[in-house]
Parts: C-alpha cells; sequence; structure tokens
C-alpha cells in the first residue's frame, strides 16, 4: 500500500485499492458462473454492469498517475485480495477466529499510525452474543 502522508491520503489510497479488489472479484464471479452454467437475469446483469462501469470511472484517476503507481496499486490490489480470500477461508463464518485473527495482526507496530478505535463497534456483536449465552 501507497504510504500516505495523512490519514486522507492512505483513505484514498485504499479506496482505490478497494475499488480494484471489487472489480477483480465481480469478474471471478462471471467467469466461474459461466463455468458453471450460470448467467445474470436482467437486472442483475444491468447492476452488473452498472458496477463494472463505475469502477471503470473511478480507476481512470488512477490510469492518469505514472506507471509505477498504477503497478503499485495493481500489486496492493491483488495482495489485499489474497489476504481477504486466506481470511474468509480459515474463519469462515467464526467471528470470533476473525477476531482473533485481527488481534493477531494488531500485536505488530503500526507503520501509518492510523486510528483503529472503533474496533469495539466492529467486533461489538461478538462480546454482546457472549453476554446473551451468560
Amino acid at each position: 500500500m501507497l504510504v500516505g502522508t495523512t490519514n486522507l491520503n492512505t483513505t484514498l489510497n485504499l479506496a482505490y485499492v478497494l475499488t480494484d479488489v471489487v472489480e477483480t472479484l465481480l469478474y471471478d464471479l462471471r467467469s466461474e458462473m459461466g463455468k458453471q452454467g450460470y448467467e445474470l437475469r436482467h437486472d442483475a446483469k444491468r447492476n452488473f454492469n452498472t458496477a463494472i462501469a463505475a469502477i471503470r470511472k473511478l480507476k481512470q484517476d488512477v490510469d492518469k498517475t505514472q506507471f509505477s503507481t498504477q503497478e503499485n496499486f495493481g500489486n496492493d490490489s491483488d495482495c489485499l485480495l489474497a489476504f481477504i480470500r486466506l481470511l474468509v477461508d480459515r474463519c469462515g463464518d467464526d467471528d470470533k477466529k476473525m477476531f482473533a485473527f485481527y488481534n493477531y495482526i494488531k500485536r505488530h507496530p503500526s507503520q501509518l499510525g492510523l486510528d483503529l478505535s472503533d474496533e469495539k463497534s466492529t467486533f461489538a456483536h461478538i462480546f454482546e452474543s457472549n453476554e446473551k449465552l451468560d
């Protein structure tokens, strides 16, 4: 991930990288559906195509940057998608396991100094469900 000098830069970089991740997932979905003999119906296909068109428009800003910057975004996107897929594969629907991975990664020192204080609200449902069981 390109190291931004501010939270704004980092958030902007992350938004572009995640846009590329979503584009890859949409293309992978369409390919996998085709392999299995499925296709999107009219409304879903229109929504899919609208999403792809919007993503392409967003990515036009990245296309105007230096080639090395474009390559960095592509590499970051591929790495992040691989990490997300691995995390989903290892955790499945187990949010407690997801929280354990989150805490493991959080033990490493911050490289950007981002404010990650929203974790309590993000993982609150795990603790709330534990309290209901008690």
